[in-house]
């Protein structure tokens, strides 16, 4: 097999000839794993016959069109240039070009090729084809706009423009010097006496009621994404069904209009058998999904049949306007995930193993067919059921930042798009074509993870993505800005590069692919500023040359958690030496809380589980610990916020937590970054850890619940104490 194709075809599709794992070793990425990744990408690379035609075909693509599928520019470059590729027997024909801009206003133009600066050319097929390049008369506002170029003889083409703004979004607040703080929890954690036994929209709504009086500009949370809703076990906020659908867990059942209208309803919620259900799952120290979700569906079964008969079809009813409004906004999108839940739900009721759309009928494994389109019409009433979940879903979620606006919070909800989405879910059906299947994102080795990491994720395709001009990227962006004032782009480093794992490998067997970054940071920037969000951007790990600086050209915020801020030899950045251009905290989910770092659980939890590739790292990592320790309380006592001769060892009173914390976040309110996030694990004191990463069902990963009722956290002396310190620091709330 010619190796020289497979390289070049590889390296035109992204993908890197190898990379430098952490033990600064080269690995060379074996021709196995780019033909895998090749496939999936959808060239043909079987042999050689078919990896020369393949590369021939991807070489020749750009010039046997007139114009690419989508050309991003900056507002800051001026009017755009934009490139054609022409057949030499075109040259002296007139083409008139019309420019349509997303507002509408359109702008005309005529230009024969032979007479624009010509920048290459190039035989094909017997044909030589040259390229030019002409310059729009003026710059379009930041958008989505069409071109359009018309000829003699049927020549005929458009592109996709799109205008970036120079930078994304950021609050007055934020952008005029200010620094801002909020609060970091996980939704399903929350505890009031409403729920059913996983936080709720409601709850986010009475959180934001809560804590904007104490200060609070932000409040941080999980991925809200769609998940099984069919499928209540599958609950991990990061492998989600679709990222443009929203988590209908979350729903508060009770605050459902159609709840108050539906005597079914009503009645099987006063039962005795049902309460008793749903006192087990409020009084479950774990979060119990197969319950909480077997109760809300029952229950919004009745809910929605209320609905129909009430309001659905009525033209008088402002709910069923509501409704149906927000099925027409939703289009196509909206439709294809109601769509696929219907499909799973049937297919489900037929046996366990049914969920999986690849093992539906081939018919109803395309979203585009005919059998599925004969679905919707006969199963109407069942998909416009998952409409309507989400339709209430959304509503709630608007009324939580809605709440977050009355407490006068700058940011509101902070929200959180995971990286990738589940192989089996309705994103990836719905855009099959635009995915690579055959693969699935995770990470190289590292001293946690020797073998490297294999997420079970699913990628989009660089290829086809560019194709479809980036559209499908943005609808995830904008849906998960929605509703909020800020948005955290899990591991970042995706807009430049993703680490691939082949189906069936080895995770150390994967490789980089490259991403259109320049492109990709310019579409974040684009949909910041529609949507008027700020947007962090989780650059911890292994981070390309250049990421860091696209970030602060982009005003996209930073991550710095103190755990990992040190210099050499361990010791701690001082305050000033943290980066300002960021968000700023101790910890994440999937960190220990502060109280359960010094302890070493994660360590612990490590060791008990045998998740250390290696025995002997676990006595390193506490030596590691044990250092940090020390170094912490050094830096602390250099800031004159905790006393030199503080303990160093494991196993703190709680008062010495207590003051632990204060000095902690003190230390954090003196750096120059923009937005502080405070974890209510760490403030009360919590020896826990949400996710322990390497696992899967031997932690109880996003299932951990607050021991204490949210109005309690709230009004808790030591999350008084330290909002109270963060005022007096000027992190402000307006």
């Amino acid at each position: 097999m010619s190796n020289d194709a497979l390289n070049r075809l590889a390296s035109l599709a992204g993908i890197e000839d190898g990379w430098w794992d952490f033990f600064g070793q080269y690995r060379l990425v074996p021709a196995d794993t780019k033909r895998a990744f090749l496939s999936a990408m959808g060239f043909a690379v079987a042999d050689d016959t078919q990896i020369a035609a393949s590369l021939a075909e991807f070489e020749a693509r750009p010039w046997r069109r007139w114009l690419e599928p989508v050309q991003v520019v900056s507002e800051r470059d001026g009017p755009p240039t934009i490139t054609i590729a022409v057949p030499d027997h075109h040259e002296d024909m007139p083409i008139d070009w019309v420019l349509t801009e997303e507002i509408g206003a359109q702008h005309k133009g005529e230009f024969r090729p032979r007479a624009l600066p010509m920048v290459d050319e190039r035989g094909i097929d017997g044909v030589w084809h040259r390229r030019h390049t002409f310059q729009l008369p003026g710059a379009p506002l930041p958008g989505i706009h069409n071109l359009r170029l018309r000829g003699p003889a049927g020549i005929a083409a458009e592109m996709t423009l799109i205008v970036s703004p120079a930078r994304a979004y950021q609050p007055p607040a934020i952008e005029q010097d200010g620094r801002l703080w909020g609060v970091a929890t996980q939704l399903y954690s929350l505890r009031t006496d409403g729920n059913w036994g996983v936080g709720d929209f409601s709850d986010l709504a009475e959180l934001a009621t809560r804590a904007g009086p104490l200060g609070a500009s932000a409040i941080g949370v999980n991925p809200l994404h769609e998940l099984f809703p069919c499928r209540p076990e599958r609950f991990s906020p990061y492998s989600p069904s679709s990222r443009l659908g929203v988590n209908v867990i979350y729903i508060d059942v009770e605050a459902v209009p159609d709840f108050k209208e539906s005597t079914d309803a009503r009645r099987f919620f006063a039962s005795p058998g049902f309460q008793a259900r749903l006192a087990a799952a409020q009084n479950a120290k774990l979060v119990d999904y197969a319950n909480v979700g077997s109760l809300k569906f029952t229950v919004l079964e009745s809910c929605w049949k209320s609905f129909r008969a009430n309001h659905q079809d009525d033209a008088d009813s402002e709910r069923g306007q509501s409704f149906r409004a927000f099925q027409a906004a939703g289009g196509r999108t909206a439709l294809r995930l109601a769509t696929f839940e219907a499909l799973q739900d049937h297919f489900l009721r037929k046996g366990p193993d049914k969920g999986y759309w690849r093992h539906w009928p081939v018919e109803l494994q395309d979203p585009d067919s005919a059998a599925v389109a004969d679905f919707v019409e006969t199963q109407r009433e069942r998909v416009d059921f998952f409409s309507y979940l989400q339709w209430l879903a959304d509503g709630q979620l608007a009324a939580a930042q809605a709440a977050c606006c009355d407490a006068r919070m700058p940011i509101g909800i902070y929200r959180d798009l995971g990286v990738g989405i589940a192989d089996d879910g309705a994103e990836a059906w719905a855009n099959q074509r635009l995915l690579c299947l055959g693969v699935s994102v995770g990470a190289p080795p590292d001293p946690l993870n020797l073998a490297g990491q294999d997420w079970g994720l699913v990628p989009f395709n660089p290829v086809t993505l560019r194709e479809a001009a980036y559209r499908p990227l943005l609808e995830v962006l904008e849906a998960n800005m929605t509703h909020a004032g800020a948005m955290r782009l899990d591991h970042a480093m995706s807009l430049q590069r993703l680490y691939w794992v082949p189906r069936g490998a080895r995770a150390d067997q994967g490789a980089y692919v490259r991403y259109p970054v320049a492109d990709l940071f310019a579409l974040v920037a684009l949909a910041s500023r529609r949507k008027g969000c700020l947007v962090i951007g989780e650059d911890l790990g292994t981070v390309p040359d250049g990421f860091r600086e696209h970030m602060q050209d982009k005003a996209i915020l930073g991550y710095r958690l103190l755990a990992f801020e040190k210099k050499d030899g361990g010791v701690f950045k001082t305050p000033g030496e943290i980066l300002g251009q960021a968000l700023v905290g101790f910890g994440t989910h999937d960190l220990p809380s502060l109280a359960g770092w010094w302890d070493g659980i994660d360590i612990e939890s490590r060791e008990i589980l045998n998740v250390y590739p290696d025995p002997a790292m676990g006595a390193q990592e506490r030596q590691g610990r044990a250092e940090d320790r020390i170094n912490l309380v050094r830096a602390l006592a250099a800031e004159g916020l905790i006393a030199a001769d503080f303990p160093t060892e494991p196993g703190l009173s709680t008062a010495q937590v207590a003051v632990l914390v204060t000095a902690v976040y003190a230390y954090l309110c003196r750096t120059p970054s923009k937005l502080l996030m405070v974890q209510f694990e760490d403030v009360l004191g919590m020896v826990v850890q949400m996710n322990l990463p390497g696992t899967t069902d031997q932690h109880p990963n996003w299932r951990l619940r607050y021991p204490q009722k949210l109005d309690a956290m709230l009004a808790d002396p030591r999350v008084v104490a330290v909002a109270g310190q963060l005022m007096e620091r000027a992190f402000g709330s307006s």
